[in-house]
């Protein structure tokens, strides 16, 4: 995967990378100008894919009430050419209150304050070309600036979904337990420190 450059435009960084097919493609914070386009990306998600990607609803107005949280934040990854969303992933300072009791059991000491929880997302067409890894590798340099010391799967992962798996396994997450919530899931972990 190769970086390009790196724009700023109106405070917001722009990366231009190449996949591994080398097709440009655009690295850069969600604004609220994408929302109609990232509404277009995830209705396009297959069935398959959409039912993994759950840390908020598809319809409009629950989009725009979640980039409206301050709490949450999202980055998008774009084809240089058709300048669709092609990969779209959100990150939550701290981890989900609900998930804590869950988490805790683990034995993992988990830092709200050092902890940020991540749920990623690419479209179908586009997997399996390294656009994921160039938005997670994004994505990750810009939480570690904040001195983030732990890094969470939001909802955890489905067991079943194997190249996702794969993916966090590869990049040094960690396998904490197993969960049932509409079927097996695995929370997965990553320390940063």
């Amino acid at each position: 995967m190769i970086y390009l450059n790196r724009a700023v435009l109106d405070n917001a960084c722009t990366m231009t990378a190449l996949t591994k097919h080398n097709k440009p493609v655009e690295l850069r914070r969600f604004s609220p100008d994408d929302l109609e386009a990232l509404l277009i990306y995830l209705h396009h998600l297959s069935p398959g894919t959409a039912k993994r990607f759950q840390p908020h609803s598809f319809r409009k107005e629950h989009v725009a009430d979640f980039h409206e949280n301050p709490e949450h934040e999202a980055w998008i990854t774009t084809d240089s050419e058709t300048k669709k969303i092609i990969a779209y992933t959100v990150v939550k300072k701290g981890y989900l209150h609900h998930d804590y009791p869950r988490l805790q059991q683990y034995g993992v000491n988990i830092s709200y304050d050092h902890c940020y929880t991540i749920a990623p997302s690419v479209t179908d067409e586009w997997q399996s070309t390294g656009v994921g890894q160039l938005l997670f590798d994004h994505v990750l340099s810009e939480i570690k600036h904040r001195n983030a010391k732990q890094l969470i799967l939001w909802g955890g992962v489905q067991t079943d979904n194997t190249k996702a798996v794969r993916f966090y396994q590869k990049n040094g997450f960690r396998s904490l337990g197993h969960f049932l919530h509409n079927g097996l899931n695995e929370d997965m972990f990553l320390p940063l420190a």
